[in-house]
């Protein structure tokens, strides 16, 4: 009977050490925002500190109020509203740490907050009894929960210590269940009721709290070690490249000027010329790896500035166009754009500008001559479609799951046998996600394949 009595708290202290632990989750959160973790993870923390803030005012007021038998509409709203308040905002921290959350999911999740916000409100005004507003809070707290907490779970290739977490909410979200029946047999009980289940009910709610919100924690710095491994595999790869990629065309320029200089009065004219095209293509070779290897450096250590802003297509698109003129041209490759002018998207100039010179370039280098490269884009659910098709050799099904991974080495020759390291549809990937799209690849052997990648479109 003593060792039980651990567990069973007076629920007024039971208050106060939700009030407690929220508030010193809180600091802890702040800490770790100003102290080690990057932007994006800034932000889910900032939003997971303001929930522990919220709850922790929550439990503050609760314990505060006196008088628990009347029905005090003022006193109900507000304590009842920090508390959702704080579990909407968790809600939304749980789904920034699930990946490919739309901005449809999260639209839903305020939708769905403020509808039950409101609908809490019209059952303390017609005072409803005490019992009734205990079951709705409950459901409303586990309706907020209960989405993020499933996605938690079925995540595909979520780490093992996100579905703990995962499990955690689940426990917390029986308990929930169990908190919006059980009232609902129990006309007398209220928050504040000496029911000796709704004092172990709390004391579970307290355990709940402090492994979700440390074990968030431990995600976020699990997923910073995860991001820390990828950048060392990508710097890996990124000198790989230097060593190995650049060094050919500087070694086909330097081998072929050399011999050049050897035999310049035994070559004939058109010997001479062929010499000068090779050099010249190895040479534009070489500045293309060399100006996609600065880019990308420049996106990865941050010193490459993002800014969006309205900006019309068909400019930056004709002037791709004219810049790979020469090269689609010496193949009597035809590029043809279907975007009309006045087409406006929210974009990175010059990221924009980067994607399309790499899929167009790609698509002029696996394109056989005579062939044809379309470019168009739609408007498809508040997202702008980009697409750049060819009726080149293809890409085999095998090579696609891995086109746009840094990690693979993805050189295969295009027709006129010009080289490449898969680098550019690297860059491409990592400029459509900055600015919320993705980029897939649709592809037949021998028919030619289509680059599609979207934009958001507030616009």
């Amino acid at each position: 009977n003593q060792f039980f009595k651990l567990f069973v708290l007076d629920i007024r202290n039971t208050m106060g050490l939700l009030f407690w632990g929220n508030f010193a989750l809180a600091t802890l959160v702040f800490t770790f925002r100003f102290t080690l973790f990057s932007k994006d993870s800034k932000t889910h923390l900032l939003v997971f500190g303001f929930s522990k803030i919220f709850q922790a005012f929550a439990w503050l007021a609760f314990f505060l109020r006196t008088d628990t038998v009347s029905i005090n509409p003022i006193d109900i709203i507000i304590t009842n509203t920090l508390v959702f308040t704080s579990y909407y905002l968790e809600s939304v921290a749980m789904l920034m740490m699930v990946k490919g959350s739309s901005k449809k999911a999260f639209r839903f999740q305020f939708l769905l907050f403020i509808v039950m916000l409101l609908g809490f409100y019209a059952v303390v005004l017609v005072e409803a009894a005490a019992n009734i507003r205990v079951s709705m809070a409950s459901m409303i707290i586990f309706a907020l929960l209960i989405r993020p907490s499933l996605q938690f779970l079925t995540e595909a290739r979520s780490s093992l210590f996100k579905k703990i977490l995962g499990i955690n909410y689940v426990i917390l979200l029986v308990v929930l269940v169990f908190r919006t029946i059980y009232p609902l047999f129990k006309t007398s009980t209220t928050l504040y009721s000496v029911d000796p289940t709704q004092k172990i009910i709390f004391p579970i709610i307290f355990l709940m709290m402090i492994i979700s919100g440390v074990g968030y924690l431990l995600l976020l710095q699990e997923e910073k070690e995860i991001q820390v491994k990828k950048l060392l595999d990508d710097k890996d790869k990124f000198f790989s490249i230097i060593a190995h990629d650049l060094r050919g065309p500087f070694n086909g320029i330097i081998g072929l000027s050399e011999l050049l200089l050897e035999k310049d009065n035994q070559l004939k004219p058109e010997e001479t010329n062929e010499f000068i095209q090779l050099i010249h293509k190895s040479s534009k070779n070489a500045y293309s790896l060399l100006d996609n290897l600065l880019t990308w450096a420049q996106s990865q250590t941050g010193s490459l500035e993002f800014i969006p802003k309205k900006i019309e297509i068909s400019p930056i698109m004709d002037k791709t166009i004219n810049l790979l003129d020469n090269i689609a041209k010496s193949k009597n490759i035809s590029i043809q754009s279907e975007i009309k002018n006045e087409e406006y998207v929210f974009a990175d100039k010059d990221m924009l500008g980067t994607i399309f010179r790499n899929l167009i370039s790609n698509a002029i280098k696996f394109t056989e001559t005579n062939g044809k490269v379309l470019l168009s884009m739609t408007n498809e659910s508040n997202q702008i479609v980009f697409s750049v098709k060819d009726s080149g050799i293809g890409i085999a099904p095998e090579k696609r799951a891995n086109l746009f991974d840094i990690n693979q080495k993805n050189t295969t020759s295009g027709t006129n046998d010009e080289t490449g390291t898969g680098l550019g549809l690297m860059l491409c990937k990592d400029f459509v996600e900055k600015h919320g799209g993705q980029i897939w690849v649709e592809s037949e052997l021998g028919k030619g394949s289509n680059f599609k990648f979207t934009i958001p479109n507030p616009i």
